[in-house]
């Protein structure tokens, strides 16, 4: 094939130009690998953290009622839904706890401290002291940090829980946990079984937090539930402003991206244009040997195509080695509200390889159409007088 000859004969004797045009575009492709690896990786912190907190599904009472009364039934009905991992009974009420003349109203949660781990993981990653699960023996309560703070308190002393139309008891601290959430920070956990007591209003509970293996088919899942008469909200319609943000900073962030790339792209129409210059004899050449103008265009275009094929597989085999060189690194910030360091992740898509690789060409060719016209466009006299 002509085109394709002549534009390798181009590219191998430009060998200085050739690496520039190449570096030029593989250096964009490469710091968008890294940088969409470094979006991946923080996304899906972003997701894990929020949802050890938050759970996938949200189940409230019946309209009209104040407790979910036959839930044991309702989580026989859940676990029965596929891709259900965990589900968690709660009873949630307000409390006044007191110790010694400090006295602060509080959130006091009744739950099963297993199955509230299994939800949000509090037991695990956000207890800074005690032991979430020492809850479950006795009349025991596990406090926020802020609510430990207000009360001034220690582990091991007795606060007084009291409201009115409630039992009042005596609770002795047996945990303190942290998330960096004010709200959570200032509430308090103790069994089921307490706060069932503490109520008096029998084995009723509140609601139930439910995570899902697949958090995308929360809304099913609520669908479902929904369908018994429960008030059932998934992730998605509790905190729409979560999705929603994200995916503004992911277009917002490959807009930018795609710019940088475009810019290198263009790069090539600069090499092009001057390869138009310095070949005009050459071009002259051909269409006196009977080359028509779709072959000139082709030469071109072939070439600046080729140059960005080029830059785009060195881009992202060099962006994925940074990128997987970076993530094994396993680099940690300390958020001075969270109670753990955070891993820095940078997780490639196989799809941003190929998709940016193919990117690159594109453009590279969409920049090369113009040095390809105006060539094709030479007077082969004049072209060949130089």
């Amino acid at each position: 094939m002509l085109e394709l000859f002549v534009a390798m004969k181009h590219i191998r004797t430009r060998k200085r130009q050739t690496v520039l045009a190449v570096g030029a575009v593989g250096l964009a492709v490469a710091i968008i690998i890294v940088f969409r690896s470094l979006m991946n990786g923080s996304f899906e912190t972003f997701f894990d953290i929020f949802f050890e907190l938050a759970p996938h599904v949200l189940v409230l009472p019946k309209e009209g009622e104040e407790y979910i009364y036959l839930y044991k039934t309702l989580i026989e009905f859940i676990w029965a839904i596929p891709g259900v991992a965990a589900v968690s009974p709660a009873l949630s009420t307000t409390a006044t706890l007191s110790f010694e003349d400090n006295v602060e109203n509080v959130d006091m949660t009744g739950v099963v401290p297993a199955e509230l781990n299994k939800v949000t993981s509090i037991g695990d990653k956000y207890m800074i002291e005690g032991d979430l699960y020492a809850i479950q023996s006795g009349r025991r309560v596990a406090l926020g940090d802020k609510m430990i703070e207000k009360l001034e308190v220690q582990m091991g002393e007795d606060v007084v829980a009291s409201f009115p139309d409630a039992n009042t008891m005596n609770l002795v601290v047996a945990g303190v946990f942290r998330t960096g959430v004010e709200e959570w920070d200032q509430a308090a956990f103790v069994s089921l079984e307490t706060a069932q007591e503490f109520l008096g209003d029998g084995d009723v509970i509140t609601y139930i937090n439910i995570q899902i293996e697949d958090p995308y088919q929360a809304d099913e899942v609520a669908a479902e539930i929904s369908a018994l008469g429960y008030d059932a909200e998934s992730w998605r319609t509790m905190f729409p402003q979560f999705e929603e943000s994200l995916a503004f900073e992911t277009f917002s962030n490959n807009l930018i991206l795609v710019l940088v790339l475009l810019i290198a792209s263009f790069g090539i129409a600069n090499v092009m244009n001057m390869l138009v210059l310095e070949k005009t004899r050459e071009v002259g050449m051909l269409m006196a040997m009977g080359t028509n103008q779709s072959q000139i265009r082709r030469i071109f275009l072939i070439e600046s195509g080729i140059l960005g094929l080029a830059g785009g597989i060195f881009g992202t085999a060099f962006g994925y080695l940074v990128s997987a060189y970076f993530n094994s690194l396993q680099y940690t910030v300390n958020a001075p509200t969270a109670p753990q360091p955070i891993v820095i992740k940078f997780l490639v898509d196989p799809f941003d390889l190929i998709a940016f690789s193919l990117l690159a060409l594109i453009l590279s060719m969409i920049a090369g159409v113009y040095p390809a016209h105006k060539a094709s466009k030479l007077d082969p006299v004049v072209a060949l007088r130089g």
